[in-house]
């Protein structure tokens, strides 16, 4: 039975950023591992990959890790998991399939050895995490893509706001997209996640990754086009260092990050050097 959220913040001392980076390096490098031995394709994206290359490890202030997976890699992932998970004795696999009342299409592994508490969110089990996005084709012109992958992003933020323990602002600095929020998450705790999860579910594998010119994680295309991408970016990779590690990253990496943030080697401004998770994690 899960302990409320004021009881774990009373019993125990919550784990500091450096703490929990180190823990998902861990955990990290044995995905990663597993990747290598079994020939999958993973890289380093997103903040973890402007990590990789502006420091060489973690942004300072950043609170996870990302990697991405073609979706044939990825399935071949979840399979030898659902196996072979037993040698891993404090690794546990989040998605929709594992636990029901996980939130997200995107699949998450967890160390169990820790608990964390969400600030919207009801608990569902999971322990200091990495996020792997697996990628999905989105067609074979830049129309299509836009098309296909903005549905794919309308969705997954309906279904983002399904979850939600209750009505927040959170980052949404629109003042029209404030004024909207309210009632769309009013309808979409009427509706459920399971619609939504249903709805993005059917549009995982419609376009096969390794046919399609453009790629990208329909299931959780939060950035719209700047989250959609050529998949010749991804076809090659090298090596590089991530703390005391070494992980694949694509080889057009620039390209790929310039495409979405702009001038990513520049910091951004003191105010906004904050993580983007809104939980507190503590050991079990």
């Amino acid at each position: 039975m899960h302990k409320t959220n004021k009881e774990m913040r009373d019993d125990k001392e919550a784990l500091t950023l450096q703490e929990t980076q180190q823990i998902a390096l861990e955990i990290l490098h044995t995905v990663a591992e597993i990747c290598e031995q079994l020939e999958l394709r993973y890289y380093l994206v997103y903040g973890t990959l402007i990590g990789a290359v502006r420091h060489h490890g973690f942004i300072p202030w950043d609170d996870d890790v990302d990697i991405m997976m073609p979706r044939p890699d990825h399935d071949k992932l979840m399979e030898y998991l659902d196996e072979h998970i037993g040698e891993y004795p404090h690794l546990q696999v989040f998605n929709r399939q594992t636990c029901p009342a996980y939130p997200y299409m995107i699949t998450r592994i967890s160390d169990s050895r820790y608990e964390l508490v969400m600030e919207n969110e009801k608990p569902f089990g999971m322990g200091i995490f990495i996020d792997i996005y697996p990628y999905d084709g989105l067609g074979s012109t830049q129309k299509e893509a836009v098309r296909f992958g903005l549905k794919g992003d309308r969705l997954s933020s309906l279904c983002y706001q399904a979850t939600r323990d209750h009505f927040a602002i959170e980052t949404t600095t629109s003042f029209v997209r404030k004024c909207m929020k309210l009632p769309v998450f009013v309808f979409c705790r009427l509706c459920g996640k399971e619609r939504f999860q249903n709805a993005l579910e059917k549009l995982a594998r419609v376009y096969p990754y390794d046919e399609s010119k453009f790629v990208g994680c329909v299931i959780w295309l939060s950035w719209g086009v700047k989250d959609m991408y050529l998949r010749k970016w991804f076809d090659s990779y090298e090596y590089m260092p991530f703390e005391n590690y070494r992980f694949r990253v694509p080889a057009r990496y620039d390209r790929i990050l310039r495409h979405t943030y702009g001038d990513y080697m520049q910091l951004p401004p003191e105010k906004d050097r904050q993580g983007h998770h809104y939980y507190t994690a503590y050991r079990k």
